[in-house]
């Protein structure tokens, strides 16, 4: 089990991060940096990251829920790097750095100094990670972007196959891209921290949303080309000449959905109502298809030998299993029908809705959404890191911090006394956060 009492150090204990990142993608990659240890600083401009302006709570300036659980474990200082004064300073972080991390629009970190070249120049060993929206080469590298971009160019969209007032819709329910490039950049920043260890060099780790959708889609993007390229080249012709005769996206849905052969549903991994909620069903082997459709009492030949055939089956028989299956699930509670499927050795889970997770017991006796104390907003609950280690204490038990709740005591160990961090305060460009609007006690 992990140590979360933190009396044994971090895996990353003794590594400073400037992380100069916003959003998502750079954030949630650095906050995992930080739940190993890591000494994350957040440099942020004196507004505050943009992240902590949307959907921002009531009456309490700079906080929001996108950001606590983004930046948990941090160190905040608050600088206007684009004045004279603050750019110096962020630069002079970044000197002093084993990692820096940014995801500025193609040309900012240039405009900064704050690039790669003039950052190794400083700082030879710094493992300098950047995060953009597609990368450096290619048509598209001049472009920002954010996740549903991502999405939208790299096919997710067109897989999920989810049509939303007529138009595509994609992964909602979190954010496929930015996540997927924010692990990429934690492991691409371990990888170039251990090999400086062996070397003695630094380098550029350099990942990008558009990228990360592609790597991620390890099953729809995989292709045995002498099989699956005539009939993908097919499909296209098809598709692409709807859109010429202006056919809608639900149109070209269709058109794939007929000739690219898709399943709309399969009897043995879905969803099924019970009696009073739902349960998730897993079978991906025909021995534990067996086994459900044996406890159901249905008859279901597609499933007799080691491999599934469901094209053996009619659209009638299809039906009729389906309808029996339904039918079976609702004559029992959810918590009968776990106990039943347990017992037969078939995969099974509730079906929780997201607020209900908070008071799941198997989330209470492993701690997973851990209660955390900040500074103005009390008591707040955000998942912790899903990573265990025997050795090393993993997982951070600060929240994300107030804006600049760091800046003076960061500035002072880069050499500053009170009376320049006092004039930086005055002219605006750097920023305290003062315990006056932290709640008062109960």
């Amino acid at each position: 089990m992990t140590d979360l009492t933190g009396n044994t150090p971090g895996p990353l204990d003794g590594v400073r991060v400037v992380d100069f990142t916003e959003y998502i993608a750079g954030p949630y990659g650095t906050m995992m940096l930080a739940d190993m240890g890591a000494d994350v600083v957040k440099v942020e401009p004196v507004t505050g990251d943009h992240w902590r302006h949307q959907g921002s709570l009531a009456n309490v300036p700079n906080e929001s829920r996108v950001f606590l659980g983004l930046n948990r474990g941090k160190r905040s200082v608050a600088l206007d790097a684009w004045s004279e004064r603050g750019g110096d300073l962020a630069r002079r972080l970044a000197a002093e750095a084993d990692v820096v991390v940014l995801n500025y629009r193609p040309g900012v970190a240039h405009d900064l100094r704050l690039d790669y070249e003039s950052v190794s120049a400083t700082n030879p060993t710094v493992i300098y990670a950047e995060i953009t929206a597609f990368g450096h080469n290619g048509p598209y590298s001049h472009r920002g972007g954010f996740d549903l971009l991502s999405q939208a160019s790299a096919g997710v969209m067109g897989f999920e196959a989810r049509p939303r007032d007529g138009a595509p819709s994609g992964v909602r329910s979190f954010a496929p891209a930015d996540l997927t490039t924010a692990m990429f950049n934690a492991f691409g920043i371990v990888n170039a921290l251990y090999r400086r260890l062996v070397t003695g060099e630094g380098q550029l780790v350099s990942t990008n949303l558009f990228h990360s959708a592609l790597a991620l889609q390890y099953r729809p993007l995989t292709s045995v080309e002498s099989e699956d390229a005539i009939e993908r080249e097919a499909l296209i012709a098809l598709v692409q000449n709807a859109r010429a005769d202006g056919a809608s996206y639900e149109d070209t849905l269709e058109i794939r959905q007929i000739a690219g052969g898709y399943s709309p549903h399969t009897n043995y991994y879905r969803v099924y109502q019970t009696q009073d909620g739902l349960v998730a069903i897993a079978c991906l082997n025909n021995k534990l298809r067996r086994r459900l459709r044996d406890l159901i009492g249905s008859r279901d030949a597609s499933i007799d030998g080691p491999v599934y055939d469901p094209d053996s089956l009619t659209l009638s028989e299809h039906h009729r299993i389906r309808h029996q299956m339904e039918a079976a699930f609702t004559e029992r509670t959810t918590e009968d029908w776990l106990a039943l499927l347990d017992e037969t050795g078939v995969p099974a889970s509730p079906f929780n809705e997201t607020e209900e997770l908070y008071d799941d017991p198997h989330v209470l006796a492993n701690d997973l959404i851990p209660t955390f104390e900040h500074a103005t907003l009390g008591k707040i609950r955000t998942p912790r890191s899903p990573i265990e280690m025997s050795r090393s204490t993993v997982g951070v038990r600060e929240p994300a911090p107030p804006l600049g709740s760091h800046t003076r005591v960061v500035l002072e160990e880069l050499g500053l006394d009170s009376d320049e961090i006092a004039f930086l305060e005055a002219e605006g460009i750097a920023l305290q956060w003062h315990p006056e609007t932290a709640p008062e006690e109960e």
